[in-house]
């Protein structure tokens, strides 16, 4: 369980099988960056079908940590590269944060925003936030590549 006093977060690790197709198989030595992604326009999606997604489509596509709402979902621990970044530099450096979006436009509901920083605020409070399109180019968390929505996400958090 995770909590900041006010947000409690039903916290679960299922790690990935080592071996799999979405297996970097290489370590993260030091992480310098946390990346925030948006796991397409399927706001149904629960954490644990997006993990057998990856898993089943024997896609390299995977992340460490998977946010919908209350529920944080471990995919991989810390310590370990996943496929999230779209480029080496950014799967080997940094951590993989996909949230499932509240509607197909891509927002992040207040609930995720408040898992998501419950997350940050314990485990990565000195490491800077980008969006997987700061990588890659890729479009990705959509509702925060265009205006100042990743601004006032970052705002949310505590970042801003």
């Amino acid at each position: 369980m995770i909590t900041d006093g006010r947000t409690r977060v039903k916290f679960k690790i299922d790690y990935i099988p080592e071996g799999s197709k979405c297996d970097t198989g290489r370590p993260l030595d030091i992480a310098t960056t946390v990346t925030i992604h948006w796991i397409g326009p399927y706001p149904e999606q629960t954490p644990e079908q997006v993990r057998k997604y990856w898993i089943d489509s024997k896609s390299e596509a995977s992340a460490h940590f998977i946010i919908k709402d209350d529920e944080c979902l471990q995919c991989w621990p810390i310590s370990k590269a996943a496929w999230h970044a779209g480029c080496p530099s950014g799967n080997y450096s940094s951590i993989g944060i996909e949230v499932v979006p509240e509607d197909k436009e891509g927002r992040f509901s207040d609930a995720s925003i408040a898992t998501l920083k419950a997350l940050l605020d314990k485990y990565f409070k000195d490491l800077p936030l980008v969006r997987h399109y700061d990588w890659s180019g890729k479009r990705c968390p959509e509702y925060y590549v265009d205006g100042n929505h990743w601004q006032e996400l970052l705002e949310k958090l505590g970042r801003g």
